[in-house]
């Protein structure tokens, strides 16, 4: 299937609008927020690295410009950089509608990366200069992934637990981790809530700016496994407020041939259609609802999940080479080309995913 106009102009405009003036009013009845004296706040997001798909792109934007940037468009704390690893050779049509956005938001920052394996070294190292250039001692990481929401509370109620924290003299880093949240189907606006201890979206690490490694040096399920024994500390964020949305589609690489996870999502006993207000406390309009319910998702030629394993194994080449490299000196024109070839063939991969 191929989805050759995803996005009226007409609709695109509409939304814009609507987006830009909310938001301004909203922020006007507000009045200022107080700015984080101690700690920089990152909020991490990897997108589309080592995709090279336009028509993938074309709807994993529809996703990411109408939940997670308008979820955090919303946010009653904008105190906060958005960090956003994109592949260095991303397509263009969707370099440029990324870039477009982030010109209109200076606390967006894009970061180009090679391989998915660098996106955490190059998040550590870029978190730690933009502190110290800030002159913050603490560094505050966030998870989001580049097609869910958060509520719009949840950055300023980050904010309240990691300022008492710091307040209490804490000198340990500490896990801020809101428990409570919503699977759902944006195709279906149903869902239901559901409980983790270490979810995958709004999971935050602490750490002194210095030797932070960031909430992503773990997988979100171990983390507090792995950290708690050497001191770190754990900081449920509970209460009735849902303060996530994992959208299930059929780009997630956890979509695997012959997962229920969406049905089961929709068809769950105490699934329930989530409304306008429901919506609105992350950020969604009801013109962006009805544009992911009227836009029919692509048809991937195979399951994502194991086009993505393969992927890494290509990664792990180019990685082992350059190590090579690094040893031998830049100037050894023969690993130079095997790199080349095996970027290539990354490319090759994943350029026509969906059918």
């Amino acid at each position: 299937m191929r989805m050759t106009r995803l996005l009226p102009a007409r609709l695109r405009r509409r939304l814009r609008t609507l987006r830009a003036g909310g938001a301004g009013l909203d922020r006007a009845a507000r009045g200022p927020l107080p700015a984080s004296s101690e700690f920089l706040h990152v909020v991490a997001t990897r997108h589309g690295i080592g995709v090279f798909d336009e028509q993938w792109f074309a709807y994993r934007q529809l996703l990411l410009e109408h939940l997670t940037l308008a979820s955090l468009d919303a946010q009653t704390h904008r105190d906060f950089v958005w960090y956003i690893a994109i592949d260095r050779e991303m397509p263009p049509v969707a370099r440029q509608r990324l870039t477009a956005l982030a010109a209109e938001r200076p606390w967006i920052h894009l970061a180009e990366t090679e391989l998915k394996r660098d996106f955490v070294p190059d998040l550590v190292a870029w978190t730690r200069e933009e502190a110290r250039a800030r002159g913050k001692g603490w560094a505050l990481t966030t998870r989001l992934d580049d097609d869910d929401a958060v509520h719009r509370d949840l950055v300023g109620r980050l904010h309240e637990s990691a300022a008492a924290y710091l307040g209490a003299a804490s000198a340990a880093p500490a896990i801020l981790s809101p428990t409570l949240g919503c699977n759902w189907v944006p195709s279906e606006a149903a869902g239901h809530r559901t409980y983790h201890h270490s979810p995958s979206i709004g999971l935050s690490l602490l750490e002194p700016a210095s030797r932070a490694l960031s909430v992503y040096r773990r997988n979100h399920s171990t983390l507090a496994q792995k950290l708690v024994p050497s001191g770190v500390s754990v900081r449920h964020i509970d209460g009735e407020t849902m303060w996530w949305l994992y959208a299930h589609t059929g780009l997630s690489d956890q979509q695997r041939e012959g997962s229920e996870r969406m049905s089961n999502v929709a068809g769950h006993p105490n699934a329930v259609a989530l409304d306008a207000a429901a919506l609105a406390q992350f950020g969604i309009t009801a013109e962006g609802l009805r544009l992911l319910r009227r836009t029919p998702e692509p048809e991937p030629h195979e399951t994502l999940h194991l086009l993505n394993r393969r992927g890494l194994d290509v990664e792990q080449e180019i990685h082992d080479l350059r190590e090579a490299m690094s040893r031998s000196g830049d100037g050894d024109a023969v690993l130079r080309e095997k790199i080349a070839k095996l970027h290539a063939e990354r490319r090759r991969m994943h350029e026509k995913l969906i059918r």
